[in-house]
């Protein structure tokens, strides 16, 4: 049986992602950074710079943020996830919600870059990825 090095780079990737996502919901702050570079650029609708550890805490505590993936985009080490966002207040109601793509960039299992897009061709033309790249 031939190995596809591309392929099993995708399925990383795709791997990865959830993985970060699931631990994000949870505010898994330590499985997070298991698998967070330990300087990631994040990009959103606040700006965008690099983080450090110390700094994602912070970050997933502001941001409360609970993420369900509807659609997956991803080749090699780049994922678009298109999810639906439900940001919510500090005693739990919601105070937001929006379909949102998330766009990373993963090498050896861990997050270096992640930005959030409003829409699917601005994600797509962030990460090079297009309809061709769907997966189950």
């Amino acid at each position: 049986m031939e190995c596809n090095p591309a392929h099993n780079q995708t399925l990383m990737t795709i791997e990865t992602a959830e993985q970060w996502v699931d631990r994000s919901n949870h505010k898994d702050l330590e499985g997070l950074l298991g698998l967070t570079a330990p300087k990631i650029e994040i990009a959103g609708p606040r700006g965008a710079g690099f983080m450090n550890n110390a700094d994602l805490e912070e970050w997933l505590e502001r941001a409360n943020l609970q993420l369900a993936t509807l659609n997956r985009y991803a080749k090699d080490e780049w994922i678009v996830l298109e999810q639906h966002g439900t940001w919510l207040d500090e005693d739990g109601r919601i105070k937001g919600e929006a379909v949102v793509f998330t766009v990373m960039r993963i090498k050896d299992r861990q997050v270096h870059s992640l930005a959030r897009y409003d829409g699917k061709e601005q994600a797509f033309q962030a990460s090079g990825l297009s309809e061709e790249d769907r997966v189950g």
